[in-house]
């Protein structure tokens, strides 16, 4: 382990490279600190998360737990679009950068973050790069510049691995086993210098990395100074200190990527150049607009954002290992036997097909493979390939895939941490006990929890209502409705009271921290991410949704903005089924406006959907099979809407059927949705039902490709009309004459649609509809229920059987 010592400072400093989540690392480091003994360790990670270091290596903080940056761009520093910025640092029992902190804390020696603070790597990135990239969560340690690029594809490729993962267990994870610490290490930096010599100066630029690199050099420097010259006490006597005392020991823990970068920076005349920029470096953005907490993390979600290479995959796998690492040299051995017993067990409950035996064979495969990739031990990829190899029978596919699903979410973990009760949380926790409280929730139960509310009745139940809707719209795992109206899908509109299930979950304060850039209360969060959702490109469709969570809500504040923009997409909007969205979500928000207390009057928006619906309707005459649903749903509920007596609606009525008329006449309708459109017009009297037995003879008697269609006809008229089918029996008739009609193949074919046909019925309408169908062939409901004679195909099949399972009974 190569250090630089600097005379004149009085300081020794050494230089770790690691990479983020890796049980190797963290052990190294480990032993290079047990052995160095620094008087300072260096870790990076932005420097505003200093006050945490404590308490993230306190004895009751249990990882996996994450640094929780977020900023408000208000004054629009980083972009004109004064977005909401978040990301996350997160730590596994593992993590190299949490054993450092660990053992600085046990140790008494002194700590420190030392990158930019996280609005100033922001505003260091360019648009699209770094921690300004368009992703779902964004990770403050990604490591993909060191796993990524073409020397590292070069690398894989001579090495006959599949992967940088598989690539670094095999020479770094397994080997650090082995391995003294200055060898290693050395091995390390050596990698992590050729992967930046083939990484473009412009993405390091783009990225901020450089910018990153000059600033945590530079925080070395200032460490040097401070400590190291406080040993010095006469600059005349410096040789005869230099021989008497200690240098002042600097260790340095980075990302691998990073450490020659700042080692660059720390040697020859670059040291005064990196001394100069404590004189003149100034925060782009004020520490005081940016916000960090501590929050609990999961496996799950660590293992999520390692998926942006943002460390190492297979947490729950890599913890297995990590817990036997001062026990045992062949603890990836142990790991991986363990993993295959547990997922063979699992697997056996759940399928019950898996024996000892495969689970034998598993295991000689995994070391076979060990043994021919000239690995020490066998690691994960060994263990992913004897799984598939030997519990998976047959064919890889969705069916026989239940071995994969359990190893996965068994190398995955569900583990989740716990914070120390010294750590500081955000209002917005504060806030969401504080209402817990008034409302009398029961949140220090186990036991989930149910709430009755009548939100019609009672003002205290509806705000009780709007609290859980509030949490349910921030996405935290909290309540969850189970009865109800439900204004999004415009269901149960004839309930007046809410049912819901809450129980408090270690997931909550993470997900209240998560969102706690938005506002220090749950309703201020739930406003702002409303606000910010109508940035967003969105249809008529989902704002109006948006529009009835917030009436929900109880958001008053926030109504007209969103009716508004409702209004101006509706306007915009040319999409039928985001239009018909925005009206199903417009109608039940109208029925039940005055229950729910509310002033707001929507009935204009609601004509003007209504209206621009029916404009574009003649034009869906046309549409793909898999729009059919969609499309008849539409249909049925402009119907519906323009129907109502007191919907004011006679004008939009008229056009509404002489739309209906107009797609009749179309050639190219589909069958379905003109089966749809007969069953509306037969409903609403405009139609007899001779006029629909007409429209279904057409297919009936036409060409062959029409008699094809008629399943799909049929599925389209019940779906509006299904009481046709016991009105005087031609239709019955029709139908049974049309089975006589097809070929075996062709109803195989079609039976799909048959059965979409007749999932309109209940149970008791399946049951009349059977005994009309047995009167027409003059049998009764007994006789069509009993077969006598047996098929010799069935009799065969039914042989195969018991042969097959004979068989596997006979194995396990």
């Amino acid at each position: 382990m190569e250090t630089i010592l600097r005379r004149k400072e009085m300081a020794e400093i050494m230089l770790l490279p690691v990479r983020h989540h890796s049980p190797a690392c963290s052990f190294q480091i480990k032993k290079a600190i047990e052995s160095w003994k620094p008087s300072s360790i260096l870790v990076e990670g932005p420097e505003n998360a200093n006050s945490l270091w404590e308490i993230m290596a306190h004895d009751e903080t249990k990882a996996p737990f994450a640094i929780y940056y977020s900023y408000h761009d208000k004054a629009g520093k980083i972009s004109k679009d004064k977005a909401y910025y978040k990301c996350y640092y997160p730590f596994l029992e593992y993590s190299p950068e949490l054993t450092a902190l660990r053992e600085a804390a046990r140790r008494g020696t002194e700590a420190a973050f030392i990158d930019l603070p996280y609005g100033d790597i922001l505003a260091a990135s360019r648009e699209g790069s770094g921690l300004l990239k368009e992703e779902e969560k964004s990770s403050y340690n990604d490591d993909y510049l060191l796993s990524r690029n073409t020397y590292i594809e070069r690398l894989c490729e001579k090495t006959g691995l599949r992967s940088f993962d598989e690539f670094w267990e095999k020479y770094f994870e397994i080997n650090g086993l082995y391995e003294e610490s200055d060898i290693w290490f050395a091995n390390l930096l050596a990698y992590c210098g050729l992967a930046r010599e083939n990484t473009p100066p412009k993405s390091m630029e783009e990225d901020g990395c450089l910018e990153r690199e000059a600033h945590m050099a530079a925080k070395i420097v200032q460490c040097a100074i401070y400590h190291g010259m406080k040993e010095r006490k006469d600059e005349r006597r410096e040789e005869e200190l230099m021989a008497r005392i200690n240098p002042y020991r600097i260790l340095v823990i980075t990302g691998g990527f990073h450490t020659p970068g700042i080692r660059e920076r720390l040697t020859g005349g670059r040291w005064e150049e990196t001394k100069r920029l404590l004189e003149h470096k100034t925060a782009r953005i004020p520490k005081g607009e940016q916000n960090v907490y501590l929050m609990p993390y999961s496996m799950e979600a660590a293992d999520a954002l390692n998926g942006y290479a943002s460390g190492m995959p297979f947490s729950g796998f890599y913890q297995k290992v990590w817990e036997g690492i001062e026990e045992t040299e062949m603890l990836y051995e142990k790991a991986v036997l363990d993993m295959l017993v547990s997922v063979g067990k699992e697997v056996r409950k759940k399928e019950g097909y898996l024996s000892t035996y495969d689970e034998i064979c598993a295991w000689q495969m995994a070391k076979g493979l060990g043994e021919l990739r000239s690995k020490p031990q066998p690691g994960a990829y060994e263990l992913r390939d004897a799984v598939l190899s030997s519990y998976v029978k047959g064919e890889y596919n969705i069916a026989s895939a239940m071995p994969m699903l359990v190893l996965k979410k068994q190398m995955t973990g569900r583990g989740m941490g716990s914070l120390c009760p010294l750590a500081d949380v955000p209002p917005i926790l504060h806030d969401f006990e504080t209402r817990c409280k008034s409302f009398g929730l029961k949140v220090r139960s186990t036991s989930e929890m149910e709430a009755v509310l009548s939100i019609f009745s009672s003002k205290k139940h509806r705000n009780e209502s709007m609290f859980f809707h509030q949490m349910a719209f921030l996405d935290t795992p909290f309540a969850r409705r189970v009865k109800g109206p439900n204004l999004q899908q415009g269901k149960d509109r004839n309930l007046i009271r809410e049912t819901w299930k809450y129980k408090w979950r270690a997931e909550v304060p993470a997900a209240l921290i998560d969102v706690s850039v938005h506002g220090a209360t749950v309703e201020e969060a739930a406003a702002s991410l409303v606000r910010e959702r109508l940035k967003g490109d969105i249809g008529a469709g989902r704002a109006a949704v948006l529009l009835t969570q917030v009436f929900e809500m109880g958001l008053s504040g926030q109504l007209e903005t969103v009716y508004d923009r409702v209004h101006e997409l509706m306007a915009l909007d040319v999409d039928f089924y985001s239009l018909a969205e925005a009206v199903k979500s417009l109608t039940m928000m109208e029925e039940l406006k005055v229950l729910y207390g509310s002033s707001l009057d929507i009935s204009q928006l609601l004509h003007d959907g209504v209206r621009k619906l029916i404009a574009i309707l003649p034009s869906m005459a046309g549409i793909k099979e898999e729009n059919l649903p969609s499309c008849m749903d539409a249909v049925k509920m402009l119907y519906q809407v323009t129907d109502k007596a007191d919907s004011h609606m006679e004008q939009e009525k008229e056009a509404y059927f002489g739309a209906l008329d107009k797609m009749c006449q179309d050639e190219g309708i589909h069958p379905g949705l003109y089966g749809c459109i007969h069953g509306i017009l037969y409903g609403s009297g405009r139609e007899a039902a001779e006029a629909v037995e007409i429209a279904c003879l057409g297919f009936l008697m036409g060409t062959r490709g029409q008699l094809l269609q008629t399943a799909v006809f049929f599925r389209g008229l019940f779906y509006t009309a299904k009481d046709l089918i016991f009105i005087g029996g031609k239709i019955l008739g029709m139908l049974d004459g049309f089975f006589g009609k097809v070929e075996e193949n062709e109803f195989m074919e079609l039976l799909p649609q048959l059965r979409m046909a007749f999932t309109y019925f209940t149970p008791g309408e399946t049951d009349k509809i059977a005994k009309m169908v047995a009167g027409l062939h003059g049998k009764g409901r007994e006789d069509i229920l009993e077969r006598k004679e047996i098929l010799p195909e069935w009799y065969a099949y039914g042989r195969e059987l018991d042969s097959y399972a004979k068989g596997h009974m006979h194995r396990a």
